[in-house]
């Protein structure tokens, strides 16, 4: 899950300390509670509390720094492995989370980059070279990002608005499928924009979604941490527990909630937990 934040500008020092920083980003610890780091850059604060899940070491913890760069995400990037392949014959990487790839892609793409991931994530990034301060959000928003501005104008973004209570006056949802940079908002995927109407059969129609949910599940499988399944009873999570559990070949563990009375989804749950041995 995770937690980021960050002040883009040296100016705010007109407006609270970087104990207040600090104090505010405190509140949001239980979405890392494994560790966590506030670094200054030459124009600001980036602030990261980590849940370790992809590299469990040292060389995991962010914000990442890189030739003056730096960055926080809170994501999960699908695919990096091959990403970092390609990287491989040009940047060095410390460990294996799948986030380091995220600055050099910025060196080697840009912004470009965005349009280039395959996640969910939001992050907030520091450019050294050109003194600036980057910010992004998935396409989708699975990843919260929140931002606001400072009395004297220095822009805030957190992974929760509560961080921004005290620093900001007005707190806004950073819009999905954005990024940030030079003061202004671009759009970089719009998911409701469809250039073309779909006239394939229904018969296609059911294979491909059959093919890209057994993708999607199996994408998000990759993980240094041990796997957990919220498991329903209901259709969506009866599938994707039914389809995890056939590409590990090995029993998965899932959890579910209920209430003590009339717990009819503890009651499904129990039934497709024991049909696929979780």
């Amino acid at each position: 899950m995770c937690s980021i934040m960050g002040v883009c500008g040296s100016g705010y020092t007109k407006d609270f300390t970087k104990a207040q920083f600090e104090e505010c980003f405190g509140r949001t610890l239980s979405r890392g509670p494994d560790m966590s780091r506030v670094i200054e850059t030459e124009l600001g604060l980036l602030a990261f509390h980590r849940l370790a899940i992809m590299d469990l070491s040292e060389t995991g913890m962010q914000p990442f720094e890189r030739d003056g760069n730096a960055l926080v995400c809170n994501g999960e990037i699908y695919g990096f492995r091959k990403i970092k392949e390609e990287l491989e014959k040009k940047y060095r990487f410390c460990g294996d989370s799948d986030c380091e790839i995220l600055l050099p892609m910025y060196e080697e793409y840009g912004l470009e980059m965005f349009r280039m991931l395959d996640a969910e994530f939001a992050l907030i990034l520091f450019d050294g070279k050109r003194k600036r301060y980057i910010a992004a959000r998935d396409p989708i928003g699975i990843r919260p990002l929140f931002y606001g501005y400072t009395k004297s104008g220095t822009i805030l973004f957190a992974s929760e608005a509560k961080n921004l209570v005290g620093l900001t006056e007005r707190i806004v949802p950073f819009p999905p499928g954005h990024y940030y940079v030079d003061g202004k908002f671009y759009c970089y995927n719009d998911i409701a924009d469809v250039p073309a109407i779909c006239h394939d059969s229904l018969e296609t129609v059911c294979r491909n979604i059959r093919e890209k949910l057994i993708r999607g599940v199996e994408k998000r499988l990759d993980a240094d941490a041990p796997l957990g399944f919220l498991l329903s009873g209901g259709l969506d999570s009866s599938l994707v527990c039914s389809i995890a559990a056939k590409i590990l070949q090995k029993p998965i563990r899932t959890f579910a909630i209920g209430m003590s009375e009339d717990a009819i989804d503890l009651k499904y749950a129990k039934e497709v937990a024991d049909y696929i041995g979780s």
